[in-house]
């Protein structure tokens, strides 16, 4: 495999039937691609990079709309439902994208199967830092 393979694997977050490439900015959902706008991609790539977290209407909102001071964090339950909309099998009961009442959101990985979720995560490694190769060198 090479380094430019590697890196486009590492990219990319599978989860039940969906698969999420975040360097093609693409969701697909039973391998049929599923259009996403910016903004749903911010925020659906924002919950998925810190699973199972709670993370505040807040924090989302200054993650995906940072220069918008006006946004109603409405704006981000507006976007939460579209998203449960395209990734969820019932989005009146959703798996994924749940909420926390009086909090905000938390993308959950499928309970019954979380050996399914696959997060090559970009986030984790770059959290980790440099690593040694085999020659022991950095």
């Amino acid at each position: 495999m090479t380094d430019f393979q590697a890196r486009r694997i590492s990219q990319v977050a599978r989860f039940g039937e969906i698969s999420v490439d975040f360097g093609k900015m693409q969701l697909c959902r039973a391998y049929r691609r599923v259009g996403l706008t910016l903004q749903e991609f911010k925020v659906l790539k924002f919950l998925i990079s810190r699973p199972e977290l709670v993370v505040s209407r807040r924090k989302l909102m200054s993650a995906a709309w940072p220069k918008k001071e006006r946004s109603s964090q409405r704006t981000v339950d507006n976007h939460i439902a579209r998203l449960r909309q395209k990734i969820e099998k019932d989005p009146a009961h959703p798996v994924y994208l749940q909420t926390v009442h009086g909090v905000g959101y938390k993308f959950v990985p499928q309970e019954e199967n979380k050996s399914g979720w696959a997060l090559e995560s970009w986030t984790r490694e770059r959290a980790a830092g440099p690593k040694r190769s085999e020659s022991g060198k950095w």
